[in-house]
Order: C-alpha cells, then structure tokens, then sequence
C-alpha cells in the first residue's frame, strides 16, 4: 500500500523534500512507518532525524505533532493505503 509523509520546517530543510510517497507492506503503525521507512530511506541524516523525533516516537510529549489525513495522531495509529502523515515541528513564538 502507498502513504504519502509530509514534512515541515527544520524536518524539510533537513531531509532535503517537503513530501514522499512510501510503499509500505501490511498495515505499520506511524512509529513503524519513521522507523522502518523513512530513517532507511534517509540514511544520511538518519540519527539527527531519530533525536528530532525520539520522544514522539516514544509517545512522549515532544513538541513534534503527527497528523493522519487531517487528525492528530498517536504513534501507535495503524496507516491505511492512501493516507497522508504530515510530521510538524514545535511550535515557537513570543
């Protein structure tokens, strides 16, 4: 099945792409998806992406926000074909 990621802020300018399309087997979880898919596809920057997103993964409270077609999601959410996962940043202002 195919999901689509999208990413924002330093996540986008670190990983070099705003958007990509994963073909995925089965039905991951998001933590799946980062973990399996996009740390693999990323190689490169790999480890700078895993301490951005660690305590997301985890389920923490980490700042970073995961939203699924629309909705905030928790890491542990099973994706379906089709879905969009957008990754963003915290939020900072003043």
């Amino acid at each position: 099945m195919r999901v689509k990621v999208r990413y924002f802020a330093s996540l986008r300018d670190l990983l070099g792409v705003r958007e990509e399309e994963y073909e995925v087997e089965g039905e991951p979880t998001v933590r799946e998806l980062i973990l399996e898919y996009v740390l693999k596809r990323h190689e490169n920057v790999a480890g700078a992406v895993f301490e951005k997103l660690e305590g997301l993964l985890r389920g923490e409270e980490a700042g970073y926000m995961i939203i699924v077609n629309g909705d905030r999601a928790d890491p542990a959410r099973k994706l379906r074909s089709g879905d969009v996962v957008a990754i963003l940043p915290p939020v900072g202002g003043g």
